[in-house]
């Protein structure tokens, strides 16, 4: 039985349930409507959301980079068009070996390749001038780096990097997106052991899970983070691209921690426009999750924007994730950067 509006309704009407005889009344109770109002503005809720890019720079990518910058537009264009708080950076797969004695800056955010192609700009926000050009120039890293591509250590690597601080930010979300054609091979040692999945020293998946959720203090209650890639998943795509280049490796390792943080994976033999609208679109819908106080009915629930009121759609509406109580937004709803957002919902759990 549902106990609602309905039940608050006929209490303060003045009704009390009889008892049983020799006894006055048995206590009265209802289920309040429950609000929860709220601006984006307010600290409890960031629409910041800041955005690693871990580039592949091996001598096999050059296609994979021009893909991405002719298709950037797909991806930024919802950021820019809500008017939300982001950052950018880049870095490459071989950032790592700076633990190597390698190169010091190789794990520094990039703003070029060379003298001739520097930004100067390391840390991208929505008010750098020329935004596009200017990721374009950070992003296409060339071919010449190191073949032994360690997405997963080179993140860590450049995250801790105090020549970087000022990236992360502690109430935005962190998105970070892979792309690369060669799997992790990440290990405390210089050898290279590509391919060798069931090698001991090969650090495990979710101790970098751990590493980004300690940055963020991620929960299941709250995620703060999310990990995408766009890079090889199946056979067709892997022998399509051994013609030129033998020796990749489908994305074993990538897959397993795109879908420990609710990612998107997009194909290196793909359409990148849509890859990069997936990913972007995923990022926004986690990074604008709306969490509940109190477990609601479902259908009791009612979500405004700016006083508007939002139906309950997947595709331009509001969906309720019942894992962690939140309402997700999607398509044209996405609330833009400064709206207020109000849910109206009868609570399950009754009021004493």
């Amino acid at each position: 039985m549902r106990l609602g509006r309905w039940t608050l309704n006929l209490l303060m009407g003045g009704s009390l349930f009889a008892a049983g005889c020799g006894q006055e009344s048995t206590p009265s109770f209802s289920i309040l409507p429950e609000v929860d109002s709220y601006k984006q503005e307010a600290t409890d809720f960031s629409p910041k959301i800041d955005i690693l890019w871990v580039i592949d720079n091996s001598g096999s990518m050059k296609t994979s980079q021009d893909n991405v910058a002719a298709n950037f537009d797909s991806f930024i264009s919802t950021f820019q068009d809500k008017g939300f708080d982001f950052q950018m950076a880049v870095i490459t797969t071989d950032a790592y070996r700076t633990l190597f004695g390698g190169d010091p800056t190789l794990s520094q955010f990039r703003d070029g390749t060379d003298e001739t192609s520097h930004t100067g700009v390391r840390i991208i926000n929505r008010l750098t001038p020329n935004l596009k050009e200017t990721f374009l120039v950070n992003m296409l890293q060339g071919t010449a780096g190191n073949g032994d591509e360690r997405a997963f250590q080179s993140l860590k690597t450049s995250l801790e990097d105090p020549s970087n601080d000022g990236f992360l930010r502690d109430d935005a979300f962190l998105a970070v997106i892979i792309v690369s054609d060669e799997d992790d091979f990440s290990h405390d040692e210089k050898s290279y052991i590509g391919g060798q999945y069931t090698n001991p020293a090969l650090h495990p998946v979710q101790d970098y899970v751990d590493f980004l959720s300690g940055l963020k203090s991620a929960s299941t209650a709250a995620q703060k983070l999310s990990v995408s890639a766009i890079a090889i998943w199946d056979e067709e795509c892997r022998a399509a691209l051994n013609d030129a280049w033998p020796g990749r490796r489908i994305g074993v390792r990538y897959e397993e921690i795109v879908d420990l943080t609710s990612g998107i994976k997009g194909s290196l033999c793909g359409d990148f426009s849509v890859s990069l609208q997936d990913i972007s679109q995923n990022i926004i819908q986690l990074s604008t999750q709306f969490y509940l106080t109190r477990e609601p009915i479902l259908d009791s629930i009612r979500v405004s924007i700016n006083g508007n009121d939002i139906a309950q759609d997947e595709v331009n509406g509001w969906t309720y994730d019942a894992n962690n109580m939140s309402i997700i937004f999607h398509g044209a709803s996405i609330p833009p950067q400064g709206a207020t957002i109000s849910i109206n919902y009868d609570p399950v759990t009754i009021v004493l």
